[in-house]
């Protein structure tokens, strides 16, 4: 395990406004220039596939079940790489793969090359490059703050992350009315550069080589699963994320091609859409912290994830009311943005409070197999739905899956904690 500098050592107060320390200012910008990487490609990713090459339920679910395969197939080995290796180097890495992969899209697009199965290739590609990206960014947190300012960080991070995603689409679809959609890509490959120039910056460890592994591969991957799984918390939260997202894989798969082929929304009303879910996320990043503080951290985390079934509830009603389907899919947008931001602001730092730093790497890249596993899955399932049944069909089902956090929730012993028991936080 390398050796690492906790941020009190190098001199960070524990009560401290995270915007003034240094390291944490560049990657939180680095951060900004990814996410807005990240959501114009997301853009323009349907508009590209329905429209431009004809794609349908399955070919939609194949992208989507590509784009999220990354953690499934090396979540685990990247969690014990990624806490051996030193952590900008991971971040830098994954940034020039999104660079490589985003860059080809509008070169084969220009040279008439383009098609679906790129598509599926470069989702993949991006996939893994961001396994590492979020685990080394999940674990990086620690070595440039206090533990307990990371949840402050977080918040930080996802304020900011949904301004960008309340901006980013609404300019994307105005940027097809001149340029096609492939080319917007080119802009995400920009984006990924700036980062590389930003995290460049960041040195959050020292400069001491590692000291030799003692453990082997395998038992430090099993020792992350046995810390997840045997920690209440992290159970009952690995368990209700993995379901949100199961319901949510076949949500994201779908809508999107409900919207655009069969609603007929063109590419800057999907735009506006997404606008309104992202402006929603921006008033729950600034609100969900007062309530994260007034009701705790716990509680609030298991209600906003109670509320996501409810949430999704005006996708498939849309179909059912077709002269309210645009308003209905707005609706839908704003609750989810809602709900998934207040979700990840209540919840932010939890883990890295619970965890020893030495291992948040595994426990982080074993979480995220298993919930981010779960999104692939749904769009799977979801493809298949529609394309045996119909696509508001899926999107019943994806309400039916998402209301398994609430079993969770009713059957959890966490379901009496206001805060974070204190016998549970850890040091370092």
């Amino acid at each position: 395990m390398e050796q690492v500098r906790s941020a009190t050592e190098g001199g960070v107060p524990e009560e401290v406004e995270v915007l003034r320390v240094p390291a944490f200012r560049w990657l939180w910008a680095a951060n900004g220039f990814r996410y807005s990487a990240a959501q114009v490609a997301g853009f323009a990713l349907p508009i590209t596939a329905v429209l431009l090459l004809g794609a349908g339920p399955l070919a939609m679910s194949l992208v989507f079940v590509a784009a999220r395969s990354g953690y499934l197939l090396v979540g685990l080995p990247a969690g014990v790489w990624v806490d051996r290796w030193p952590k900008r180097r991971v971040l830098i890495s994954a940034d020039l793969a999104y660079i490589v992969a985003f860059g080809s899209v509008p070169a084969a697009y220009l040279l008439g090359l383009l098609s679906v199965a790129q598509l599926v290739v470069i989702a993949f590609v991006v996939s893994v490059a961001s396994v590492f990206f979020d685990v080394a960014h999940t674990s990086v947190l620690p070595y440039l703050l206090p533990k307990r300012a990371i949840a402050d960080a977080n918040a930080r991070l996802q304020t900011s992350e949904s301004t960008i995603q309340a901006v980013a689409p609404g300019v994307a679809g105005a940027l097809t009315q001149a340029v096609a959609a492939p080319l917007l890509y080119l802009f995400a490959a920009l984006g990924h550069l700036c980062s590389v120039l930003l995290v460049s910056r960041v040195h959050p460890e020292n400069k001491s080589p590692a000291p030799p592994v003692q453990r082997g591969f395998r038992r430090e991957i099993v020792a992350g699963i046995r810390m997840l799984f045997g920690h209440p918390l992290l159970r009952t939260f690995l368990t209700q994320a993995a379901l949100i997202n199961l319901g949510a894989g076949i949500m994201l798969s779908q809508f999107p091609l409900y919207l655009l082929r069969d609603i007929g929304i063109p590419p800057w009303g999907f735009g506006l859409l997404s606008t309104a879910g992202a402006i929603a996320g921006v008033v729950a990043s600034l609100v969900a912290p007062g309530l994260r503080r007034r009701f705790g951290e716990v509680r609030m985390t298991l209600v906003f994830s109670a509320l996501a079934p409810v949430a999704v509830l005006a996708a498939p009603l849309a179909g059912i009311l077709r002269s309210a389907a645009i308003p209905l899919a707005g609706l839908a947008e704003v609750l989810i943005g809602f709900v998934i931001v207040g979700r990840s602001v209540a919840a932010a730092g939890i883990r890295a409070r619970v965890t020893p730093n030495e291992f948040l790497g595994r426990v982080s890249a074993a979480n995220s197999v298993v919930t981010q596993g779960a999104t692939p899955l749904g769009a799977l399932l979801g493809g298949l739905v529609a394309n045996a049944w119909t696509l508001p069909a899926a999107l019943w089902f994806g309400v039916l899956v998402m209301t398994g956090p609430l079993v969770v929730l009713l059957l959890s012993p966490l379901a009496g904690h206001r805060a974070l028991p204190e016998e549970w936080e850890v040091e370092r």
